[in-house]
Order: C-alpha cells, then sequence, then structure tokens
C-alpha cells in the first residue's frame, strides 16, 4: 500500500532518495514516463523512491477560478499507486510556498527534507515562483549539493495533425473540443468523472430510456465538450455499458447540464450510491428536436451506436 506523508514529517532513509516533483495532474503517458524513470533510477543507484506532489493545485490557490481538474486528489493518488509508487511526500502548498523560489523549494524541501540524491524531472517540467524565477540557477545548485538531475523525454503520439507532445493542457483542449478519443490516448485511460446518483426529471424514463443523473462531486473537475457518449458505469466491483447525455435538454427547454446515463444491460439499483462514469467515445453533439418522439427515435439509433462502440 502507498504510503503518504506530510514533506515536514517525512523520515528519509539514510543513503536518501531519488524524487521527482509535479502536480501529475492526470496521470497521463507523459507522467507515466516519468515514474518509470524514477523506479529504475532508485533501482540503479539504491537509493529510496518519492514522488512529491501537492495537495491543491497552485492555480486553484493562486485564485484562477476557470482551471478544471483532470483528476481529484483521491484520483492522483490512485493512479499514481498504480504505477507502482510507494511513497508520496505531499506538500501542503499554500500562497506562502508559492512565493518560494525554484532554489529555494529545491533546498528547503527536497534537499532539506528528502536527502535527494537525484531529481528526475520531465523534459519541460519547472518549479518555483515565476516572478522569482531562478530555474535557470538549479543545475548549479544541484551540482554543489551533491544532487544529479536526469530529464525524463518527452512523450509524443501521432495525431490528425500530426505529432503531439502528451501534455495536460493538451488533454484538457481535447475535451473541450469533444475529443475523447485522442485525450483518452494521452490519458493511457478512458478520461472518468464521479458523483452520486440522484432523481432527476425523469425525462429518459418517459422516452423510455430511464437514467442514472450523476451529481457530480466535484466541480472543479474538468467536463468533455457536451454531447451524447458512449460510456462505462461503475458502482462499486460492478462495471456496466451505458450511453451518456452531458449537457442541457433543449428538447424540453432545459438548459441546465446534468449528467445522465442510460445503462444498457441489468445493473443493481444505483440510487444515492457513488459512481464511476467513464467517457469511451463520443457519439453526437445535443440535438434540439421538433417533438419528443423525434428524440425517442434518435436515442433508439445512439443506444445502438453505443453497443458498437462498447462491445461486450
Amino acid at each position: 500500500m502507498m504510503k503518504i506523508t506530510a514533506i515536514e514529517d517525512f523520515r528519509p532513509s539514510e543513503r536518501g532518495s531519488v524524487c521527482t516533483v509535479g502536480m501529475f495532474d492526470g496521470v497521463h503517458v507523459g507522467h507515466r514516463l516519468i515514474v518509470e524513470r524514477l523506479l529504475a533510477t532508485a533501482r540503479e543507484k539504491g537509493l529510496e523512491p518519492v514522488v512529491v506532489t501537492f495537495d491543491r493545485h497552485p492555480r486553484e490557490v493562486l485564485g484562477d477560478n476557470s482551471f478544471h481538474l483532470l483528476t481529484t486528489s483521491e484520483e492522483r493518488l490512485g493512479r499514481l499507486e498504480g504505477l507502482g509508487v510507494e511513497h508520496v511526500a505531499m506538500v501542503h502548498f499554500t500562497p506562502e510556498v508559492a512565493q518560494r523560489s525554484a532554489c529555494e523549494f529545491f533546498e528547503e524541501f527536497l534537499v532539506g527534507k528528502l536527502k535527494a540524491k537525484t531529481l528526475v524531472l520531465g523534459y519541460d517540467n519547472m518549479f518555483g515562483n515565476k516572478k522569482h524565477n531562478d530555474f535557470d540557477r538549479l543545475e548549479a545548485l544541484a551540482l554543489e549539493k551533491g544532487c544529479a538531475i536526469v530529464r525524463a523525454e518527452a512523450k509524443i503520439i501521432e495525431t490528425a495533425e500530426g505529432r503531439t507532445e502528451v501534455s495536460s493542457t493538451q488533454i484538457r483542449k481535447a475535451l473541450e473540443r469533444g475529443d475523447i478519443s485522442l485525450a483518452n490516448r494521452m490519458l493511457g485511460y478512458c478520461y472518468e468523472v464521479s458523483g452520486t446518483v440522484v432523481h432527476g426529471r425523469q425525462v429518459g424514463r418517459g422516452l423510455g430510456f430511464p437514467t442514472a443523473n450523476i451529481e457530480i462531486g466535484n466541480r472543479r473537475k474538468a467536463m468533455p465538450k457536451e454531447g451524447v457518449y458512449a460510456v462505462r458505469l461503475t458502482s462499486g466491483r460492478t462495471t456496466c455499458r451505458g450511453m451518456a447525455n452531458w449537457g442541457g435538454q433543449p428538447t424540453f427547454g432545459h438548459e441546465e447540464k446534468t449528467l445522465e446515463v442510460n445503462v444498457l444491460e441489468a445493473c443493481d439499483d444505483l440510487y444515492g450510491k457513488r459512481e464511476s462514469v467513464a467517457f469511451v467515445e463520443r457519439i453526437r453533439d445535443i440535438i434540439h428536436f421538433k417533438t419528443p418522439e423525434e428524440l425517442a427515435q434518435q436515442l433508439d439509433k445512439d443506444r445502438l451506436s453505443a453497443i458498437k462502440l462498447l462491445g461486450v
């Protein structure tokens, strides 16, 4: 089981550590390369591997209300554990921490708390206060402190537009465009949101397509472009195929965005339970139909599309 320690309470081994530092929002395939390099370097040098991350995204603390997360703290830590990370040093991110320059952060936390002997960074990874940016001095300072710096290579994937470097920013852009397929390729898994099933307007039931209305647990979580999606809904240890409507219901004059999932197979009672919805593929835009009957006909087609996309 992965150990999570506040960095102030961290007790490094006598031999020191190999560490990497970052937000790791999304824990995507690029982050996977960094973790793999971290673990390999630790084995090679006989040091303790440690991931240094923050309890809150810096942009949240600094008041960027337009910013949305790819993973909640719970999701992020769970995915790091899934990559084989055994120890996380957690930094409580505050406005005071945000004032530290890269060299100050390095000396206080990485060398001072973790006894870092090697620092593994992503190809474009930087940290520290941008206004007091001394990141270019970090390599010389690390050498002085007896700490090596290793850079992990960029993760490149082929897309319709050409070669693209995987990053959390590129994943957010793909979600905004509704390109869930590309977002999933960069993540290395299907993008997920979680929430509790609550009672809705019962519109879908009246059309013959009853839905589970998901009240999203974290409103800072990024959502894909509005539309109809093929999804997988997980409740406890059970996973069911489904099609989801994310957005409004213009046919009925409802503009409020909701996430509703029509489960395509027998599933346990979902009301009041916490569910996870994985977006597998986008089917279509949300459309305003002239009549509920026309909408029901389209939903029949959507259901067949979702079954084909999801397979068994």
